[in-house]
């Protein structure tokens, strides 16, 4: 089966097979974004299972383009979309994303960062999960989907200029846990 008879016949006729295709195809993908977002493996598969089934129920509003390698492309995109509202929706139903986090002075300071060493994927991942749900939100929009601070106020329901505070926040605060890695590497060698 190709992408395109799966996303017909999953339109058309609600089809088990081509959903179960589909879901095959980009589950890797929907998960390495959601993963992003939540602290804890099995809520971001919880998470990715649940943007299957709003893609489902949603697929007869996405568009089929003629050219294969664009219909992939723009599938993807649009499934990425969907993984990053509900992302984001979930952790404002939870009711985690606190406005006011606890800062420190030494929060603030500025650290630079050599770029001696390069982290792996799973390194970096894991530095980002340890910030505060708010940063670790406001840098993946960011950084990440490539969102504007406009664009993320408006889904937030924030100030633009506290997305701004935010990511400066995270970058900060992402900077200190890096270099705390490096030290207890160095320790380590």
């Amino acid at each position: 089966m190709d992408l395109r008879t799966a996303l017909e016949q999953c339109a058309m006729s609600n089809s088990e097979k081509s959903k179960s295709f589909l879901y095959k195809k980009f589950y890797g993908y929907v998960m390495a974004i959601v993963i992003r977002y939540m602290k804890h493996e099995m809520e971001a598969e919880e998470l990715a299972n649940e943007c299957f089934v709003k893609a489902f129920n949603k697929i007869g509003s996405f568009s089929l383009h003629e050219d294969a390698n664009v219909l992939e492309k723009t599938f993807k995109s649009w499934i990425a979309r969907i993984a990053v509202n509900t992302s984001i929706d979930a952790l404002r139903v939870r009711k985690q994303m606190y406005m006011l986090d606890d800062l420190s002075g030494s929060d603030t300071i500025h650290y630079s960062v050599n770029n001696d060493s390069r982290l792996e994927y799973e390194d970096m991942l894991s530095l980002i999960q340890q910030l505060p749900d708010i940063q670790r939100s406001i840098f993946n929009l960011y950084e990440i989907e490539g969102y504007s601070h406009e664009e993320i106020g408006k889904k937030l329901d924030i100030p633009e200029s506290t997305s701004r505070t935010y990511l400066t926040r995270a970058k900060q605060k992402l900077r200190k846990l890096y270099l705390s890695q490096i030290n207890l590497e160095n320790i380590k060698s």
